[in-house]
């Protein structure tokens, strides 16, 4: 169950996952509030994708509970709009078990400027029902240890109601899509030594601290940033480019549905997020056998073996951030050990190895 399959870790890692299961064991379905989305023609076709009414939230709630009459699944999995899936479940009456995604640190996100709860009040009364709605959660998945620990310091939920599994990442996929060329424009504006950033263009990414980074290191090394995305600080990033001069040399390339193309053509990623619940764009930069310089976070950390296969930047400083990133670009045996091993870190992710845990844990919880 997701709001949409719109561009996004949760959408990606919902698809991957559902395509995965084995459907010989599992009845597979997904439920959309808006069947919409980067990711539609990537659910296989033998998954029944249903759709609701969206056009008010009253509608959007009457619909999945009569879908779930209609259906009566054993199993719900809610990634995102966790308290609408469970209240509607409990007014089905079917005795199906629910299962909470958590992708995100909530204590973080509930600091996220992008979102309205940002009011004090909207806040409060989110954070109150997100604790409520976790009690009753048959299980929740945790894409890392720190959000797992996150949801029981701050939200009390029971430790052994806590599963950790990583998002996964299709290995093979990303290998054939990263050997597609360019698109002109972008092949023409393409100069070394590159850096590659992915994201939606939002307040949780930070792009503003990495465009401030990318000023300090052109002072001493003469390398192009490429960002992959679209959002809503758009504007705001284009404003702020122009005021550190920087328009030469930073490329705006908007949301690419094979960002891998630019990634592996990159001198290292950079991650520059005020929080991760995980990365998945790190261990796919892994994949990809680039180096990764990323600001330190719970989904982060996860990943990164600072020194090993990247950099972690504890302090969330541009001087701090340019130096990785120089540290990175000038020193060439660095720079190769860390592709080396980058590719060893991505195969922890792989999507079979994460499918087969998601297995493990619905078996228990049905259990």
């Amino acid at each position: 169950m997701l709001p949409s399959l719109n561009g996004g870790g949760a959408e990606r890692a919902a698809v991957h996952i559902l395509n995965t299961l084995d459907p010989r064991v599992w009845d597979r379905s997904m439920y959309l509030f808006r069947r919409e989305g980067a990711y539609l023609d990537a659910v296989d076709g033998a998954i029944a994708l249903s759709a609701g009414d969206d056009s008010s939230r009253l509608a959007r709630w009457n619909a999945l509970r009569r879908f779930f009459l209609k259906t009566r699944p054993d199993l719900i999995v809610s990634f995102l709009s966790y308290l609408s899936v469970l209240s509607a479940a409990a007014a089905a009456r079917t005795g199906a078990r629910v299962v909470f995604n958590q992708q995100t640190p909530m204590s973080a996100f509930l600091t996220d400027r992008d979102y309205h709860w940002r009011r004090p009040w909207h806040r409060r009364l989110f954070s109150l029902a997100s604790r409520l709605g976790y009690q009753r959660a048959d299980a929740v998945v945790a894409t890392s240890k720190g959000v797992a620990a996150d949801l029981t310091e701050a939200f009390g939920v029971p430790v052994d109601r806590i599963h950790i599994v990583h998002n996964p990442i299709d290995l093979e996929a990303i290998r054939q899509a990263s050997t597609e060329p360019l698109e002109r424009a972008h092949e023409t504006a393409w100069r070394r030594p590159a850096i590659v950033a992915a994201g939606r263009l939002a307040d949780a990414k930070n792009y503003p601290l990495m465009l401030e980074a990318f000023a300090v290191l052109r002072r001493t090394v003469p390398a192009r940033l490429f960002i992959l995305g679209e959002g809503e600080r758009a504007g705001a990033m284009r404003e702020q480019i122009a005021g550190l001069g920087l328009e030469d040399s930073v490329v705006l390339c908007g949301f690419q549905r094979n960002p891998w193309k630019y990634i592996a053509r990159a001198d290292v990623f950079a991650l520059s997020s005020r929080y991760e619940g995980f990365g998945n764009v790190l261990v796919e930069a892994m994949a990809c056998g680039v180096p990764v310089v990323a600001t330190s976070s719970p989904g982060t950390r996860e990943i990164v073996t600072d020194g090993e296969d990247g950099l972690l930047v504890e302090r969330h400083e541009p001087a701090q951030l340019a130096g990785a990133l120089e540290r990175v670009l000038i020193d060439d045996a660095l720079r190769q050990r860390m592709s080396e091993r980058s590719k060893h870190t991505a195969l922890r992710f792989a999507l079979p190895t994460v499918a087969a845990a998601y297995a493990r844990v619905f078996d228990e919880v049905l259990a």
